[in-house]
């Protein structure tokens, strides 16, 4: 692969890769030869020249046949020997798919017990980013997944609108996430950051539905996670319109589907502009525009609006107050 693997199964499916490009090489070569051969030794050398003609010939059709037949017997040999290899590719003697109906017993019991794990993380795609959930709700994070280095780590995944495919190619293959669906992956990766990228063209900002994966030493990441849940359940300071700025414009939800005159948040999602935000008399058409509502509103916008496009960010409490501060500064 172009990606140096950095997981069990991207060594699996990179070893896969480099002997179909072995195999590809080696008959890419035979038959240019052979071209060659046949332009040089049976070109036309008079005017009036014909090649003699030849009417079968069994051996010639023999090979053609047998060869790739051979050669693809061998790739799909290759190929059924790394899917077996492939962490959790089956429980038992059980082949088991990595995608099945959302909340079917069955599967989740099997999903379960096919490969001991260290952690669990609940993943959400939508329209244009990734939004993880860590065990028993207690931390919410968007668009950067950090797990523990050298531990075993499954993510279940879902989508929220679209399909969306899951692919870091550094920690194994590609996932599809489809409505209506769990995806499943594992893998257990050394100390790194990892970049991925949604891998099914999903909308106006498909392009920018990157994967960030940051594994980090066990110790460093216990520090990051009661580091994480400090920020939810700490104090909160006053909001800081320069960092509800800088949330905003780098915050990949907002300036796609958002657009705010002379930066780059130039999206074509939200039904309104947010240049003159405070100017409006009503949050989304639903409630008065106040401080106090804003703050509802980006805390949990199901709850506001029923059926809006505006998802819940999963926002901790200083970036609900930051981004507060800084929409009431666009007059």
């Amino acid at each position: 692969m172009l990606v140096p693997p950095a997981s069990q199964d991207a060594k699996l499916i990179d070893d896969l890769f480099r002997v179909t490009f072995i195999l590809a090489f080696i008959v890419f070569i035979l038959v240019e030869a052979l071209i060659v051969l046949a332009v040089i030794k049976f070109r036309r050398r008079r005017a009036n020249e014909s090649p003699a003609q030849v009417h079968g010939n069994k051996y010639a059709e023999i090979g053609w046949t047998v060869v790739p037949a051979i050669v693809v017997g061998l790739l799909f040999g290759f190929a059924v020997s790394t899917w077996n290899s492939l962490t959790a590719s089956g429980a038992g003697n059980v082949p088991m798919s990595h995608v099945h109906p959302i909340n079917d017993p069955v599967a989740l019991r099997q999903i379960d017990e096919a490969k001991r794990v260290d952690l669990v993380i609940q993943v959400t795609a939508r329209q244009w980013l990734w939004q993880f959930k860590y065990p028993d709700g207690a931390l919410a994070v968007n668009e950067q997944l950090v797990v523990p280095a050298n531990k075993m780590i499954r993510l279940d995944i879902v989508t929220a609108d679209v399909i969306h495919a899951w692919w870091v190619p550094a920690l194994g293959g590609m996932l599809y996430v489809n409505p209506g669906e769990m995806s499943h992956i594992w893998f257990k990766t050394v100390p790194g950051e990892y970049k991925g990228q949604c891998n099914v063209f999903c909308g106006v900002a498909h392009a920018q539905m990157l994967i960030n994966v940051k594994a980090l030493p066990p110790d460093e990441y216990d520090q990051w996670y009661q580091g994480q849940l400090a920020q939810v359940s700490g104090p909160v300071a006053a909001g800081d319109a320069e960092r509800g700025k800088e949330l905003f414009l780098n915050k990949q939800i907002c300036w796609s589907c958002h657009i705010v005159d002379g930066t780059k948040a130039q999206g074509k999602v939200a039904p309104r502009p947010l240049t003159t935000f405070s100017a409006y008399e009503q949050i989304a058409q639903a409630i008065p525009n106040t401080a106090e509502n804003l703050a509802t509103w980006l805390r949990d916008p199901q709850g506001v609006k029923p059926g809006t496009q505006m998802p819940n960010l999963n926002l901790k409490p200083q970036e609900i107050a930051d981004l507060v501060a800084y929409l009431e500064t666009l007059k």
